[in-house]
């Protein structure tokens, strides 16, 4: 039995958060000198990029023979089928990631069509892969 192939987010997430960290911890030793609302605030807003950052250099994605599997930290794991898909393409300008359209799904296995989600999957390697899986999967 081959394994689903796991595709990871590109370096520059991990640089970004590395980047995020740094900066905070300058503004929090900035605020251990001195305390001020406006280094305060660039602190929190240094902290809330590097959490995010982090976050999507720890996602995973795994093609699987029915869907894609997304697993990110501090999230259950999300599996969803190519029957839920509507529509998949790149998005974004710097690193552009994947946006992917589909309608949830019911605890009895039924597809919902009142309103659809959306996720933004992160630049991944071999992303062009991806994609093409992905969308050859989407139902007409």
């Amino acid at each position: 039995m081959t394994e689903a192939p796991v595709y990871l987010p590109r370096t520059t997430y991990r640089l970004f958060a590395l980047g995020g960290a740094v900066v905070a911890l300058l503004f929090l030793r900035e605020i251990l000198n001195e305390f001020s609302l406006s280094v305060l605030f660039y602190l929190l807003a240094s902290v809330g990029f590097t959490v995010i950052y982090v976050r999507w250099a720890l996602m995973r994605l795994a093609l699987t023979a029915d869907g894609v599997t997304v697993r990110a930290p501090l999230q259950d794991t999300l599996h969803i089928q190519f029957r839920q898909m509507i529509t998949c393409d790149e998005a974004g300008r710097f690193a552009p990631g994947l946006s992917l359209v589909y309608w949830p799904i019911t605890a009895d296995g039924i597809v919902e069509t009142d309103v659809p989600r959306t996720i933004f999957l992160p630049a991944v390697a071999r992303q062009e892969k991806l994609l093409a899986a992905l969308q050859d999967g989407i139902p007409d």
